[in-house]
């Protein structure tokens, strides 16, 4: 009884076993991503042969169409597109464009990678200067979502970018740097002329004082003399008198009012 009991727990765990071995696998299978490779490299074709057969002007049109732009162009074509994919793809080719230069043909289309629920294909083809790696991934509908285009170059070519963006980093850096020492030298010459427009100042002469007030007083004094001349006459009699000495020796100069009487004093 023991060992019949004993067999009907084993069943039980390997049908265990089983089942969940089975749910796994439908989950699998399930969830796997299902395209076609061949529809995958005929989108590739379409882009590549488009790009090949537009001019520049018609691809830089394409790569600064906004989304509502590209939107009507995939919908009027029936493009498996999205519109930001659209438009970048042809950005990423009109960057590169002239280093490419023309097509000449595809070399090898690669397996395609799943990655999630994203698929990724990518393409070698042969330009006239050199080749390029065309990155296109797909979403779980074999929509494009993005692409990417990057050209092969040389090691020689690589090295000399790099001593490029190297000597146009570093003159640019020792441009600024002579330009800061200028501008700190020129600071010794600013006392100096500071002192030259102040000296400029001192050396104004001062406003020039009504000199014109005597000459006149002296004008109006003699119209006064002249004016009273039978005055002049009885004040220079008076003093003539007073001093007992004749009339020869006097000039009258002016006559002007005394501040306060002077005949109390006499």
């Amino acid at each position: 009884m023991k060992r019949f009991k004993n067999k009907i727990f084993t069943a039980l765990v390997l049908a265990a076993a089983m089942l969940c071995m089975t749910a796994c696998g439908k989950t699998t299978e399930e969830d796997a991503i299902v395209y076609d490779e061949a529809y995958l490299d005929s989108i590739a074709d379409f882009l590549i042969a488009n790009w090949a057969g537009l001019s520049q002007e018609d691809i830089a049109a394409f790569a600064e169409m906004d989304a509502d732009e590209a939107e009507a162009v995939i919908g009027q074509n029936g493009l498996p597109f999205e519109a930001d994919a659209f438009t970048t793809g042809f950005a990423a080719y009109e960057g590169v464009a002239e280093d490419l230069g023309g097509y000449v043909s595809t070399l090898s289309y690669g397996t395609p990678e799943v990655n999630g629920e994203e698929i990724t294909l990518d393409v070698t083809v042969q330009y006239e200067n050199r080749e390029a790696v065309i990155s296109l991934i797909f979403d779980e509908d074999s929509v494009v979502q993005s692409v990417d285009v990057s050209p092969r170059y040389s090691m020689s070519e690589i090295l000399y970018k790099a001593l490029m963006n190297t000597i146009l980093g570093m003159g640019t850096v020792f441009i600024v740097l002579i330009f800061i020492s200028l501008v700190i030298y020129c600071f010794n010459f600013i006392p100096a002329i500071q002192a030259k427009f102040g000296r400029k100042k001192k050396e104004e002469p001062p406003k020039a004082a009504p000199a014109a007030l005597p000459e006149e007083s002296a004008a109006e004094n003699i119209e006064e003399l002249a004016d009273d001349t039978e005055l002049v006459a009885a004040i220079t009699a008076a003093i003539c008198a007073y001093e007992g000495t004749s009339a020869d020796g006097f000039v009258v100069r002016s006559i002007r009012r005394a501040a306060r009487p002077s005949w109390n004093r006499v």
